[in-house]
């Protein structure tokens, strides 16, 4: 058992190397473990440090791994690797467009309020107004006073 779980972390290593669809590493690794059933069933006593010398470092194997692919499937998963990154980096930059012109709007609206304050104070000492018909004056007789 202790061989599977580390035949498991060493296919994962190898899966990190792989530049491909994961349907693709998923089939490379099969046959990568059909090798190594092989090679158990004629040395039944090879251990993991034995399987690791048999298939090379990880990005070795991935390296060879790769070979075996089609240039046309992994030039179309690249394109869409990159397609996707730059995807994802234009909604990044319409993300941060958006919050900064939503902070700019904000802003500016708090600058713009003009606050002004009035303040009316009303004495009410018990005295009334007098109308306004008695305090308008009648204008010949404001010029002649004036004269």
């Amino acid at each position: 058992m202790m061989l599977a779980n580390d035949l498991k972390t060493y296919y994962d290593e190898v899966r990190r190397y792989l530049d491909c669809p994961k349907d693709e590493q998923d089939r490379l690794l099969l046959s990568v473990n059909k090798q190594v059933i092989e090679l158990q069933v004629d040395n039944p006593n090879l251990d993991y440090d034995g399987n690791v010398e048999f298939l090379g470092e990880p990005e070795s194997l991935a390296a060879s791994l790769m070979e075996r692919l089609s240039p046309d499937v992994i030039q179309k998963f690249r394109k869409r690797k990159r397609h996707l990154r730059m995807s994802a980096i234009v909604c990044i930059a319409a993300i941060v467009i958006v919050l900064s012109t939503v902070l700019i709007y904000t802003t500016s609206i708090q600058f713009k309020s003009d606050l002004t304050e009035e303040n009316t104070i009303i004495i009410d000492d018990g005295e009334t107004f007098p109308e306004v018909e008695d305090t308008l004056v009648d204008t010949e007789t404001l010029i002649k006073e004036i004269s």
